[in-house]
């Protein structure tokens, strides 16, 4: 029954949480133009999840992105003066705006699992 969107934030049995951080979404496939849902992400030893802050569960952003599903990964700012944005684009050509504290960090992080990810 997956009629609960966070239904695909819960870990499968070998999946491990690797790190926790607050941050936004500014772009998802299939929403045209930019936008800043705040949330948090859960960075996994095998996706990188997200759940945006929200009262009702059925209308909060929700995605899970499993690094296997990567082609690329590169720094973004948002602005002049933000540079915490990370662009994740997959191998379909599908492109995920995150914005990140310590970006750098979160990316070597990503890019550690992409290097793992069979």
């Amino acid at each position: 029954n997956m009629s609960n969107p966070s239904d695909i934030l819960i870990l499968a049995p070998e999946e491990t949480e690797l790190k926790k951080v607050k941050g936004d979404c500014w772009r998802t496939p299939g929403f045209s133009g930019n936008r800043q849902v705040p949330g948090q992400y859960t960075f996994t030893n095998q996706r990188i999840l997200f759940r945006g802050n929200g009262l009702i569960e059925k209308l909060r952003l929700t995605f899970a992105i499993a690094y296997e599903d990567i082609s690329t990964i590169r720094p973004f700012n948002i602005n002049l003066f933000i540079h915490t944005g990370i662009q994740i684009e997959l191998k379909n050509g599908s492109i995920y705006k995150l914005s990140v504290m310590k970006r750098d960090q979160v990316m070597s992080l990503i890019h550690e699992q992409m290097r793992t990810a069979v």
